[in-house]
């Protein structure tokens, strides 16, 4: 029998055998969460974008409270994820450090532990990567499986044929057999995230003119000539890196003297029509990932889950495409890589729009009190939005991020975001810059010179929450655990882009995120 009947079979003998007057308790509703990675909203129709990328998600916005300005911790899966289901800031729960970030300390509570000791049957699907269940995500599942595969090569989705559509087919599965509730379901989606490899009828949604076959007879004329002749011009050489984000070309044997030839040749790695053919790939993955999900979507709305269940759809971070000069992300404090997917639906909520700052460490608050499970003494750094949702407001509060994937650089920059303005500081320079979002969505100009008084309040915000911090970190945390990569899994890493090279292995020491320390 699973827990949530085992629960009510063992409140039953007792209230018959006199022991405690009781009665069955209320159902609390079924919490499902959608974390779709790497996906940054403004691509989305129902933020803004004027493409056709996401029917099925506009369409759920549409019945659902979107917030249209939330605020990532992290620029990373790991820490995000673990932000999201603490709602402690990565400088707290300590799995920070890249590429190794260690596995978070127990004393950690968990949203899954919360909920399980509510007597809700737990269960998590995701693709690998950073999102398994070593690194303290698994913390409070009664199910956590690996996907086909992972026990020979520990390897994501992105090393094999799609993953997406197997990862809903067991999710229905098991959301069929304890759909009698509560139940508490996690599920992730690498799909978004590069290399960009959708199906072609979806790249040519966006480029009609597309023709997968003949660019890789290409491609592979090109590395072929390349690897045996040491011969590529420009055009080739643009072909090779365009599709570093598609196929992989670029990062295999020919990698070697690739960027020897860019500075010979004049070719850049910002280009713009190589930007926008990454753009278009992604644009692509989130309409393929859109049109899967419908099946997840279908299920949750069916008579027997949709007016007791609350799905909140998020993502962890999102992408560059050249902006700030960089592409992908974990490099970047901006809102490219920081504003994030979040939207809230339970039938008895309805569907509005929140332009107010929030933050994914304000997820687990919300959501307990959406369903009615005190949060008693938990430490909790985030807020619940549970006003908001209501359409009632509430006063505003700072959003700050860090953990930047750059190994030995995580606690160099630091974004404090309030309102309209964001501030990020950088460690390693004691200097900071200040970005008016309203009249500079691009962050590109810096206007510290000519708004100190607001600089110097969020530089102090900034003193103050790492100071706040390390109160958390020692109250509700504790350091990280040690954790060593096997050889596959740096190998899935390299092929996910966040390590170039087989970095050194941790030993005894705890991993995680030093305090960081002001400049003058």
């Amino acid at each position: 029998m699973r827990g949530p009947s085992i629960a009510r079979v063992s409140l039953a003998l007792a209230c018959m055998l006199g022991f405690t007057r009781c009665s069955e308790p209320a159902a609390r509703p079924n919490v499902v969460i959608i974390a779709l990675d790497t996906l940054r909203p403004d691509h989305l129709g129902c933020y803004g974008a004027q493409r056709d990328t996401s029917p099925n998600l506009d369409a759920w916005a549409a019945r659902s409270v979107v917030f249209e300005n939330a605020q990532s911790a992290a620029p990373w899966t790991a820490p995000s994820l673990l932000s999201l289901m603490t709602s402690l800031y990565p400088s707290v729960h300590g799995v920070a450090s890249f590429p190794e970030p260690g596995a978070m300390n127990e004393r950690v509570t968990t949203l899954a532990e919360v909920l399980k000791a509510q007597g809700y049957a737990t269960a998590a699907f995701t693709d690998g990567g950073y999102a398994k269940p070593q690194f303290g995500l698994g913390q409070g599942f009664d199910i956590f499986p690996l996907n086909e595969g992972d026990l020979a090569s520990h390897a994501s989705n992105l090393q094999h044929p799609s993953r997406l559509a197997p990862n809903i087919d067991r999710t229905l599965r098991w959301i069929d057999e304890f759909a009698d509730g509560p139940f508490f379901l996690f599920f992730h989606t690498y799909e978004v995230h590069g290399p960009y490899a959708p199906p072609e009828a979806d790249i040519r949604h966006f480029r009609p003119d597309y023709d997968d076959a003949a660019e890789h007879r290409e491609l592979e004329r090109v590395i072929v000539k390349w690897l045996g002749e040491r011969e590529i011009d420009a055009a080739g050489l643009r072909l090779v890196l365009r599709h570093t984000e598609h196929c992989g070309a670029g990062l295999g044997p020919e990698k070697e003297g690739l960027p020897a030839k860019m500075a010979e040749l004049g070719v850049t790695s910002l280009e713009p029509e190589r930007m926008q053919f990454w753009r278009d790939l992604y644009d692509a993955e989130i309409r393929h990932t859109d049109r899967e999900l419908a099946r997840l979507l279908e299920r949750l709305e069916r008579p027997d889950l949709r007016d007791d269940t609350l799905v909140v759809f998020v993502s962890d971070h999102g992408e560059g495409f050249g902006e700030h000069g960089l592409s992908g992300h974990g490099s970047a404090l901006h809102d490219e890589a920081l504003r994030v997917l979040l939207m809230v639906h339970k039938r008895d909520l309805g569907a509005r729009r929140v332009r107010d700052v929030v933050r994914s460490v304000d997820v687990m608050p919300t959501i307990l009190d959406v369903v009615g499970v005190p949060r008693g003494a938990l430490a909790l750094q985030g807020r619940s939005l549970a006003p908001l949702l209501a359409g009632r407001a509430l006063a505003l509060e700072p959003a700050f991020s860090h953990a930047l994937s750059r190994n030995g650089q995580e606690s160099r920059l630091w974004s404090v975001r309030e309102g309209r303005w964001r501030l990020v500081w950088d460690d390693q320079r004691s200097s900071g810059a200040l970005y008016d979002l309203e009249s500079d969505p691009l962050e590109l100009a810096d206007r510290s010179s000519d708004q100190r008084e607001i600089a110097e309040r969020m530089l102090g915000l900034l003193r103050a929450q790492r100071d706040l911090d390390a109160l958390f970190r020692e109250r509700a945390a504790g350091p990280p655990q040690p954790y060593r990569f096997s050889a596959q899994e740096l190998a899935e890493l390299k092929h996910l882009g966040y390590v170039d090279g087989p970095p050194a292995l941790s030993g005894d020491k705890p991993l995680g995120l030093a305090r960081p320390q002001l400049g003058p």
